[in-house]
């Protein structure tokens, strides 16, 4: 009982949460995942916790690729991040409508988009191949987009792609813009490299 009352007093800290905070306590996060000092406990007090509503301070936008997981990356766990995956981390019509309901329902304080090393996705957008699929061309055409027709170094091309979503998310989306506007909602870039390291970009 004593823990299921601190993972419930934990979360209601976060969510009070400025997006500084927010952001040391993501930063803490990848320190330990860096050491590979990841401390998983109490998952079933966290499970019980969050069993009947959710309150994830921060949204997360990112890669599909199974090397780039936002919890472990992070360490967070349950109910800590409310995570949106998607090749080449762009935005569609879905993930934004997702982002939209985590920050209409007041839980997100800051949104991360975040890119990675060595993306097959951005990879894919800056070479001369033809995709193998309709649907893959169309992710391929989105993320040549974001570069603005350029073909520039694949990290820096993976930044570029990262903050043109960022960018996106609240020119296309009026509650997102809202939210940034009154300062309720901090968007940040980040560059997540394979060594573990998340870099903060915007």
């Amino acid at each position: 009982m004593q823990r299921a009352v601190l993972v419930l007093f934990l979360a209601a800290a976060s969510i009070a949460a400025a997006p500084s905070d927010l952001w040391q306590t993501l930063m803490k996060g990848n320190a330990d995942f860096v050491h590979g000092k990841l401390l998983y406990q109490h998952l079933d007090q966290q499970r019980d916790a969050t069993a009947e509503h959710q309150h994830p301070p921060v949204t997360v936008l990112s890669c599909a690729d199974s090397r780039v997981p936002p919890e472990l990356m992070f360490d967070q766990s349950v109910g800590d991040l409310f995570v949106i995956r998607v090749a080449g981390n762009v935005s569609d019509p879905f993930n934004l409508a997702s982002i939209e309901y985590a920050v209409a329902n007041g839980w997100t304080k800051m949104i991360v988009v975040i890119g990675h090393e060595n993306c097959g996705a951005v990879k894919a957008a800056l070479s001369s191949d033809p995709a193998p699929s309709p649907s893959l061309e169309a992710l391929i055409l989105k993320i040549r987009e974001n570069l603005g027709g350029k073909k520039p170094p694949l990290k820096e091309a993976v930044e570029m792609n990262a903050r043109a979503t960022a960018h996106e998310l609240v020119a296309k989306s009026e509650i997102v813009r809202k939210a940034v506007a009154d300062k309720k909602v901090q968007i940040v870039t980040a560059y997540y490299s394979f060594d573990g390291k998340v870099r903060r970009l915007d």
